[in-house]
C-alpha cells in the first residue's frame, strides 16, 4: 500500500453551447464562479492528501490539481482512494452546476471529472505538464444520445421508487475466531433480470435522477420492514445510508424497538462534513441505534472521523483486506490500525474476506469481525437460518 501521485481534473465540456444560451459576458461570469466553486471543491476533496500543484483556467472552465495520496493513519488502498475522490467529486460537482446555471441548464451541462494516476516518470518535475496534456486528451462532450439514455434511466428509477420494487438480501457477519454468525448486513438490489439488479447501477441512476436520498431511504425502509421479527435472537443488522439519508433517518424511518439495528455510513466525506453528522448520530443513539463506518481505507474516513463519530464498528474496505495475506508489511499495517481502532472503542470488521489465507492472516491482526463470500453470499431474508 504505497503512496501514489495522481491528478484530479474538473472541466466543462461545451463552452460554446453555454455561450449560445447565456451570451459571452454572462457565460464568462458564470465560468469564473464555476472556477471558484471547483477550486473549493478540490480543496475539500483533497483535504487529507498532499497537493503538489494546481491549475485553473476560467476561460475554458478547467480546474485541476496534482496530489499525493496519503494514508490518514489507516491502511489505505491508494488507487481506491483515488476512485473515491472521483466518485464523491462527481456527486458534488453536479450540485454546483445546478446552483450556478439553474435547474434546467445545469442538469444538462456536460462536464468531465476524473482522477488519473500519474506514471512514475511524471512525478519528478513534469506533473503539471502531464496534468494539462491528459485533460486535453480526455475532455470530450457527451454524445446527445446520452441525454435520452439519462432520461430513460430516470423514468425507470422513479418507477422503482413508485412500485417499491427493491429486493432485500442479507449477508452474514461473523466472529472471525470461530466463524459464529453475529449479525447481518442488509443489501439492496433492483428488480430481478434488469440492469438495475446491480446495486451500483441502481444507485448511480438514482443519483443522476436527483433521487438518491429517496432511494436510500426506501431501501432502508424495506430492509426494516422485511427483517422485523425475522432475525435470529441476539444478532444485529446493519443498513447502509449515505450522509444526507442518515440525517433524515429518525424522522423518516420506523425505528422504535429496533435496538438490534445500526446504520452503516457508506459515503465518507472530509472531516468538516462528518462534523455535520454528529447530531444525527447522537439522535440515533438515544433510541438505541448504533453506527458503523463503511469502506475505511478507501474513501475519506480516517482516525479523526472515527474519533468524531465514535462508530461501534469500523469496516476495513475490501481492497485493504485483499492485501492481508500479501506479506508482513501489509499485515503489520492492518494490525497497527486495528490496535488504534480498538483503543478508540471500535470493533474492527474485515470486509470482503474471500479465502482461508486472508482469514488466517486477519486472525493474527487483531480483527474481531469479518464478512465476505468465504463466510456466505447475500441471501433472501427468508433463507436466514434460525430466524423467528
Amino acid at each position: 500500500m504505497t503512496e501514489i501521485t495522481a491528478v484530479v481534473s474538473i472541466r466543462i465540456a461545451d463552452i460554446t453551447g453555454l455561450t449560445n444560451i447565456f451570451g459571452e459576458d454572462s457565460t464568462q461570469k458564470a465560468l469564473t464562479q464555476f472556477g471558484e466553486e471547483a477550486s473549493a471543491l478540490l480543496k475539500r476533496l483533497l483535504a487529507q492528501h498532499e497537493v503538489i500543484d494546481r491549475y485553473r483556467s476560467d476561460v475554458d472552465g478547467h480546474c485541476s490539481a496534482c496530489f499525493r495520496v496519503l494514508s490518514g493513519g489507516l491502511p489505505r488502498d491508494a488507487s481506491e482512494a483515488a476512485h473515491a475522490i472521483e466518485k464523491a467529486g462527481r456527486h458534488l460537482i453536479r450540485e454546483r452546476l445546478l446552483a450556478i446555471f439553474g435547474g434546467g441548464t445545469g442538469a444538462r451541462i456536460n462536464y468531465h471529472l476524473s482522477v488519473f494516476v500519474l506514471p512514475y516518470e511524471a512525478v519528478s518535475g513534469a506533473a503539471r505538464a502531464c496534468c494539462l496534456q491528459w485533460t486535453e486528451d480526455r475532455s470530450r462532450s457527451q454524445p446527445k444520445r446520452q441525454h435520452k439514455d439519462r432520461d430513460d434511466s430516470s423514468t425507470r428509477v422513479r418507477a422503482i421508487l413508485r412500485e417499491r420494487s427493491v429486493q432485500t438480501v442479507l449477508q452474514p457477519i461473523v466472529r472471525i475466531k470461530d466463524g459464529a454468525v453475529t449479525g447481518f448486513e442488509a443489501l439492496s438490489r433492483g428488480p430481478q433480470r434488469t440492469p438495475f439488479e446491480r446495486p451500483d447501477l441502481l444507485f448511480d441512476a438514482a443519483h443522476a435522477a436527483g433521487c438518491a436520498v429517496e432511494m436510500e431511504l426506501l431501501c432502508a425502509e424495506l430492509a426494516l420492514e422485511r427483517t422485523k421479527g425475522k432475525l435470529p435472537p441476539g444478532k444485529f443488522l446493519t443498513i447502509n445510508l449515505g450522509p444526507d439519508a442518515l440525517i433524515l433517518a429518525t424522522e423518516k424511518l420506523q425505528l422504535a424497538g429496533r435496538q438490534e439495528v445500526m446504520f452503516e455510513l457508506t459515503e465518507h466525506l472530509p472531516l468538516n462534513e462528518a462534523e455535520g453528522l454528529q447530531n444525527a448520530v447522537e439522535r440515533l443513539r438515544t433510541i438505541g441505534i448504533g453506527l458503523a463506518l463503511d469502506d475505511t481505507g478507501c474513501g475519506f474516513a480516517d482516525l479523526d472521523t472515527v474519533r468524531l463519530l465514535k462508530p461501534e464498528i469500523v469496516k476495513l474496505c475490501i481492497t485493504v483486506i485483499r492485501n492481508a495475506d500479501k506479506g508482513a508489511p501489509f499485515a503489520a499495517a492492518i494490525r497497527a490500525s486495528a490496535e488504534q481502532l480498538c483503543k478508540l472503542g471500535c470493533k474492527v470488521l474485515a470486509e470482503g474476506v474471500e479465502t482461508a489465507a486472508q482469514r488466517d492472516a486477519l486472525q493474527n491482526c487483531g480483527i474481531e469481525l469479518a464478512q465476505g463470500w468465504f463466510y456466505g453470499k447475500p441471501e433472501a431474508v427468508a433463507s436466514v437460518p434460525g430466524g423467528r
